[in-house]
Protein backbone atom coordinates (compact mmCIF):
# COMPACT_ATOMS: atom_id res chain seq x y z
CA UNK A 1 0.00 0.00 0.00
CA UNK A 2 1.62 3.40 -0.60
CA UNK A 3 0.99 5.12 2.58
CA UNK A 4 3.16 1.98 4.18
CA UNK A 5 6.37 3.32 1.75
CA UNK A 6 9.28 4.06 4.01
CA UNK A 7 11.67 6.03 2.33
CA UNK A 8 14.29 4.87 4.91
CA UNK A 9 13.39 1.18 4.51
CA UNK A 10 13.39 1.73 0.67
CA UNK A 11 16.81 3.83 0.99
CA UNK A 12 18.69 0.82 2.82
CA UNK A 13 16.54 -1.89 0.39
CA UNK A 14 18.29 -0.27 -2.62
CA UNK A 15 21.57 0.03 -1.08
CA UNK A 16 21.65 -4.10 -0.46
CA UNK A 17 20.55 -4.48 -3.80
CA UNK A 18 23.43 -2.62 -5.55
CA UNK A 19 25.92 -4.10 -3.10
CA UNK A 20 24.76 -7.39 -3.77
CA UNK A 21 24.66 -7.05 -7.82
CA UNK A 22 28.45 -5.62 -8.03
CA UNK A 23 31.34 -8.03 -8.98
CA UNK A 24 31.71 -11.78 -8.54
CA UNK A 25 31.91 -13.59 -5.17
CA UNK A 26 34.18 -16.31 -4.34
CA UNK A 27 33.23 -18.03 -1.78
CA UNK A 28 35.33 -21.61 -2.05
CA UNK A 29 37.39 -22.81 0.51
CA UNK A 30 40.89 -21.97 -0.05
CA UNK A 31 43.45 -25.40 -0.99
CA UNK A 32 46.09 -26.59 0.68
CA UNK A 33 48.55 -25.30 -1.91
CA UNK A 34 47.22 -21.82 -1.65
CA UNK A 35 46.07 -21.73 -5.00
CA UNK A 36 43.61 -18.71 -6.24
CA UNK A 37 40.09 -19.74 -5.27
CA UNK A 38 37.64 -20.30 -8.29
CA UNK A 39 35.29 -17.62 -8.86
CA UNK A 40 31.41 -17.92 -9.28
CA UNK A 41 28.09 -16.45 -10.12
CA UNK A 42 26.96 -16.02 -6.58
CA UNK A 43 26.97 -13.91 -4.12
CA UNK A 44 26.84 -14.45 -0.58
CA UNK A 45 25.76 -12.78 2.74
CA UNK A 46 26.32 -12.57 6.77
CA UNK A 47 25.52 -11.09 9.48
CA UNK A 48 27.82 -10.41 12.51
CA UNK A 49 26.78 -11.77 15.46
CA UNK A 50 29.13 -10.20 18.43
CA UNK A 51 28.06 -8.99 21.72
CA UNK A 52 31.47 -7.54 22.75
CA UNK A 53 30.81 -3.66 23.23
CA UNK A 54 34.22 -3.01 21.76
CA UNK A 55 32.84 -4.67 18.30
CA UNK A 56 34.47 -7.58 15.80
CA UNK A 57 38.58 -7.04 14.53
CA UNK A 58 38.56 -7.49 10.67
CA UNK A 59 42.13 -8.54 10.02
CA UNK A 60 44.54 -8.52 7.45
CA UNK A 61 44.79 -12.16 7.22
CA UNK A 62 42.84 -15.53 8.27
CA UNK A 63 44.21 -15.50 11.62
CA UNK A 64 43.84 -14.42 15.05
CA UNK A 65 47.04 -12.55 15.01
CA UNK A 66 47.02 -10.37 11.54
CA UNK A 67 46.63 -7.01 11.62
CA UNK A 68 43.74 -5.28 12.61
CA UNK A 69 42.06 -3.58 9.92
CA UNK A 70 39.04 -2.19 11.57
CA UNK A 71 36.43 -2.81 13.19
CA UNK A 72 32.42 -3.95 12.87
CA UNK A 73 29.98 -2.91 15.70
CA UNK A 74 28.50 -5.47 18.21
CA UNK A 75 24.65 -6.59 17.60
CA UNK A 76 22.00 -3.52 18.20
CA UNK A 77 19.54 -4.24 20.91
CA UNK A 78 16.97 -2.11 22.47
CA UNK A 79 14.69 -2.05 25.68
CA UNK A 80 11.92 -4.26 23.93
CA UNK A 81 14.43 -7.00 22.60
CA UNK A 82 15.08 -6.07 18.89
CA UNK A 83 18.22 -7.26 17.78
CA UNK A 84 19.99 -6.00 14.15
CA UNK A 85 22.93 -7.01 13.13
CA UNK A 86 25.31 -5.51 10.66
CA UNK A 87 25.19 -6.78 7.46
CA UNK A 88 28.95 -7.84 5.51
CA UNK A 89 29.34 -9.08 1.79
CA UNK A 90 31.59 -13.21 1.85
CA UNK A 91 33.86 -13.38 -0.86
CA UNK A 92 36.34 -16.45 0.11
CA UNK A 93 36.76 -18.56 3.27
CA UNK A 94 39.95 -20.29 4.61
CA UNK A 95 40.58 -22.56 7.98
CA UNK A 96 37.49 -21.32 9.48
CA UNK A 97 37.97 -17.55 8.36
CA UNK A 98 36.49 -15.42 6.40
CA UNK A 99 36.72 -12.67 3.81
CA UNK A 100 34.20 -10.04 3.83
CA UNK A 101 33.52 -6.48 2.50
CA UNK A 102 31.15 -3.92 2.18
CA UNK A 103 29.79 -3.93 5.28
CA UNK A 104 27.02 -1.79 6.68
CA UNK A 105 24.48 -1.01 9.41
CA UNK A 106 20.95 -0.71 8.26
CA UNK A 107 19.81 2.65 9.90
CA UNK A 108 16.07 1.82 8.97
CA UNK A 109 15.91 -1.19 11.20
CA UNK A 110 17.37 0.94 14.11
CA UNK A 111 15.97 3.80 13.62
CA UNK A 112 19.62 6.00 14.51
CA UNK A 113 22.27 6.46 12.69
CA UNK A 114 24.61 4.26 11.72
CA UNK A 115 28.05 3.53 14.04
CA UNK A 116 31.16 3.81 12.40
CA UNK A 117 31.73 0.41 10.58
CA UNK A 118 34.75 -0.79 8.67
CA UNK A 119 33.57 -1.54 5.36
CA UNK A 120 36.90 -2.46 3.48
CA UNK A 121 37.94 -5.70 2.83
CA UNK A 122 39.44 -8.57 5.21
CA UNK A 123 38.93 -11.41 7.28
CA UNK A 124 37.05 -12.34 10.41
CA UNK A 125 36.34 -15.17 12.60
CA UNK A 126 33.39 -17.71 11.04
CA UNK A 127 32.49 -17.91 14.94
CA UNK A 128 30.88 -14.62 14.56
CA UNK A 129 29.33 -14.56 11.95
CA UNK A 130 25.40 -15.87 11.30
CA UNK A 131 23.21 -16.65 8.03
CA UNK A 132 19.58 -16.34 7.19
CA UNK A 133 18.86 -19.37 4.87
CA UNK A 134 15.32 -19.87 3.74
CA UNK A 135 15.32 -23.01 3.45
CA UNK A 136 13.89 -26.16 5.06
CA UNK A 137 16.53 -28.65 4.48
CA UNK A 138 20.44 -29.19 5.14
CA UNK A 139 22.41 -31.48 3.31
CA UNK A 140 25.75 -33.18 3.94
CA UNK A 141 27.60 -31.76 0.75
CA UNK A 142 26.74 -27.95 -0.85
CA UNK A 143 24.56 -30.04 -3.63
CA UNK A 144 21.00 -30.53 -4.21
CA UNK A 145 21.24 -33.67 -4.59
CA UNK A 146 22.79 -34.68 -1.88
CA UNK A 147 21.60 -36.54 0.91
CA UNK A 148 19.81 -34.48 3.84
CA UNK A 149 21.07 -34.23 6.93
CA UNK A 150 18.55 -32.03 8.96
CA UNK A 151 15.24 -31.30 7.97
CA UNK A 152 12.58 -28.75 9.33
CA UNK A 153 9.18 -29.82 8.88
CA UNK A 154 5.91 -28.45 8.07
CA UNK A 155 7.22 -25.58 6.14
CA UNK A 156 9.74 -24.48 8.81
CA UNK A 157 12.80 -22.67 7.47
CA UNK A 158 16.21 -21.69 8.77
CA UNK A 159 15.68 -18.27 8.82
CA UNK A 160 14.28 -17.27 12.27
CA UNK A 161 15.95 -15.65 14.92
CA UNK A 162 16.58 -18.95 16.92
CA UNK A 163 18.07 -20.70 14.09
CA UNK A 164 20.65 -17.55 13.06
CA UNK A 165 21.60 -16.96 16.93
CA UNK A 166 22.06 -20.83 17.16
CA UNK A 167 24.52 -21.21 14.34
CA UNK A 168 27.86 -20.24 12.90
CA UNK A 169 29.47 -19.81 9.78
CA UNK A 170 32.14 -22.81 9.55
CA UNK A 171 32.31 -22.99 5.30
CA UNK A 172 31.48 -21.70 2.38
CA UNK A 173 31.56 -23.17 -1.78
CA UNK A 174 29.25 -20.96 -4.10
CA UNK A 175 25.89 -20.19 -2.96
CA UNK A 176 25.76 -22.68 -0.33
CA UNK A 177 26.99 -22.37 3.67
CA UNK A 178 27.97 -25.07 5.90
CA UNK A 179 26.46 -23.74 9.19
CA UNK A 180 27.46 -25.70 13.03
CA UNK A 181 24.56 -25.57 14.80
CA UNK A 182 24.31 -25.60 19.00
CA UNK A 183 21.12 -27.43 20.08
CA UNK A 184 20.73 -26.17 23.27
CA UNK A 185 20.20 -22.34 21.73
CA UNK A 186 17.48 -23.31 19.42
CA UNK A 187 13.75 -22.75 20.94
CA UNK A 188 11.89 -25.21 22.59
CA UNK A 189 9.36 -24.59 19.85
CA UNK A 190 11.17 -25.09 16.65
CA UNK A 191 12.57 -28.65 18.47
CA UNK A 192 9.15 -30.84 17.43
CA UNK A 193 9.40 -29.66 13.73
CA UNK A 194 13.61 -30.25 13.62
CA UNK A 195 15.02 -33.61 11.97
CA UNK A 196 18.36 -34.57 12.60
CA UNK A 197 19.64 -37.49 10.62
CA UNK A 198 23.03 -39.06 11.83
CA UNK A 199 25.25 -37.95 9.70
CA UNK A 200 25.10 -33.89 11.26
CA UNK A 201 26.16 -35.35 14.18
CA UNK A 202 29.26 -36.95 12.76
CA UNK A 203 32.52 -36.05 14.67
CA UNK A 204 30.91 -33.28 16.85
CA UNK A 205 30.45 -32.93 20.21
CA UNK A 206 27.38 -33.86 21.81
CA UNK A 207 24.59 -31.03 21.33
CA UNK A 208 25.56 -29.97 18.26
CA UNK A 209 25.26 -30.88 14.18
CA UNK A 210 26.09 -28.91 11.03
CA UNK A 211 24.59 -29.19 7.10
CA UNK A 212 24.76 -27.08 3.95
CA UNK A 213 22.33 -24.66 3.62
CA UNK A 214 21.72 -22.66 0.53
CA UNK A 215 18.73 -20.06 -0.36
CA UNK A 216 20.16 -17.66 1.81
CA UNK A 217 18.92 -14.05 2.69
CA UNK A 218 20.84 -10.78 3.21
CA UNK A 219 17.55 -9.12 4.22
CA UNK A 220 17.34 -9.57 8.28
CA UNK A 221 13.69 -8.37 8.23
CA UNK A 222 12.19 -9.63 5.88
CA UNK A 223 12.24 -12.78 3.37
CA UNK A 224 13.84 -13.10 0.17
CA UNK A 225 11.90 -13.77 -3.13
CA UNK A 226 12.75 -16.51 -5.56
CA UNK A 227 15.67 -19.02 -4.89
CA UNK A 228 18.39 -16.64 -3.42
CA UNK A 229 18.12 -12.97 -3.41
CA UNK A 230 21.95 -12.92 -3.64
CA UNK A 231 22.08 -14.42 -7.25
CA UNK A 232 23.70 -11.92 -9.33
CA UNK A 233 21.70 -11.22 -12.84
Amino acid sequence: MANDWNPRVASSLIRLALILSTGVALCNAANASGGPLEPTSRNFAAFVEETDPAGLNVRAEPSASAKVLGTLPPIWTDEYGMRARVFVKVTASANGWFRVREAFEDEALTGHPARPVYDGEGWVSGRKLVVKAQAGIGRTRPDAKAPVAVRLKDGVHFDGSSTMAAGRLVDCKGSWALVDYEESKLSKDLLPYLEIKPAARAGLPKGRFRAWLDQICGIQETTCDGPSSLDTQ
